[in-house]
């Protein structure tokens, strides 16, 4: 299992790498139902992994000048402070409910992405 987890982990750097997206949409599933994580804690890892990729994918990138950083900056900032909001909404969700919640923006991702 831990090889198989080990692959999967490589899948979500690199479409992170390549697509700059994709990162919580892969993760969560992974730590849910490959890794045996919870729900709760598999949304908080998620963030922290696709966090610490998002870095390590942003070095190449910025080096070839196609970063722009006062947007990424602006956007980030209002990002993280969702994020702080979310993660403290969370804590009054069942997790059954956060994986619906998280099942149907991947089918409305998905259906906006088929359609563009």
């Amino acid at each position: 299992m831990t090889v198989l987890v080990v692959a999967a982990s490589l899948l979500v750097g690199m479409s992170l790498g390549v697509l700059g997206g994709g990162g919580s949409i892969l993760t969560v599933p992974i730590l849910v139902y490959l890794a045996g994580q919870g729900t709760k804690e598999a949304v908080a890892t998620s963030l922290f992994v696709v966090g610490v990729t998002s870095l390590a994918a942003l070095i190449p990138h910025a080096r070839a000048l196609r970063v722009r950083w006062r947007t990424g900056l602006l956007f980030g900032a209002f990002s993280m402070a969702g994020a702080y909001g979310g993660g403290r909404l969370a804590a009054y969700v069942p997790g059954t409910a956060l994986l619906v919640a998280f099942a149907l923006m991947m089918l409305a991702t998905a259906v906006a992405m088929l359609r563009r």
